[in-house]
């Protein structure tokens, strides 16, 4: 599956603090952390590097994200709630926590990352791929997703439910005491280990010979 990749324009390489000061965050890269507590609301973060940056002491509020790429960047227990994401590249991050509920997401790839405890209930997600990456205790209520990839993630825990999963491949992914409803789980993709998982999640009974 291909996504549009983000779009990212000649940039010039400027502290968080010019930004916000500036009220401006287009065509940016950020390699600097900062010591002070920031907030950045109501703001359209648009073609932006964001490399090496610990976003701990910095608040987001109703921040929209156009063609940015996050490396190596910490954003654990960020909300991106309530907003549109689109052409976002997360790679090696650490996502702990991140919240993207009743958002838009389009076009977005993870790579390498911890996203335990993610939460994208009630979001819209269209063409979406994520390799090699934690997504342990996620959760997917009443989620549309459309055109998504999952390849060597971990599920271990997560909760899925009023979502549908059909022709969705989960075959090379760990869903280890993965939480699904029964309408979820029908037409999702899966290898025959994790057909013994899933068995197990409807109740049945396997009797050995």
């Amino acid at each position: 599956m291909k996504i549009k990749e983000p779009k990212i324009r000649l940039y010039e390489n400027i502290t968080i603090e010019d930004s916000i000061n500036k009220n401006e965050f287009n065509n940016c890269k950020y390699t600097k952390n900062t010591s002070e507590n920031l907030i950045l609301k109501d703001v359209v973060i648009d073609s932006c590097i964001f490399e090496n940056i610990d976003f701990s002491n910095i608040e987001l509020d109703r921040v929209e994200l156009i063609d940015v790429i996050f490396n190596n960047c910490d954003l654990s227990n960020k909300s991106f709630d309530n907003t549109s994401i689109t052409r976002v590249k997360f790679i090696n991050c650490k996502m702990t926590g991140c919240s993207f509920i009743s958002s838009s997401i389009n076009d977005i790839y993870i790579e390498e990352s911890s996203c335990k405890y993610i939460n994208y209930s009630s979001s819209r997600i269209k063409n979406m791929i994520i390799n090699d990456s934690d997504l342990s205790y996620l959760s997917f209520y009443e989620t549309e997703l459309k055109n998504i990839e999952f390849n060597n993630d971990k599920f271990n825990y997560a909760e899925i439910s009023n979502t549908n999963l059909n022709d969705i491949d989960f075959s090379t992914c760990d869903i280890s005491n993965l939480y699904i409803d029964y309408n979820s789980l029908k037409g999702m993709i899966i290898n025959p280990f994790q057909a013994s998982i899933l068995v197990n999640i409807l109740g049945v009974k396997v009797k050995d010979n």
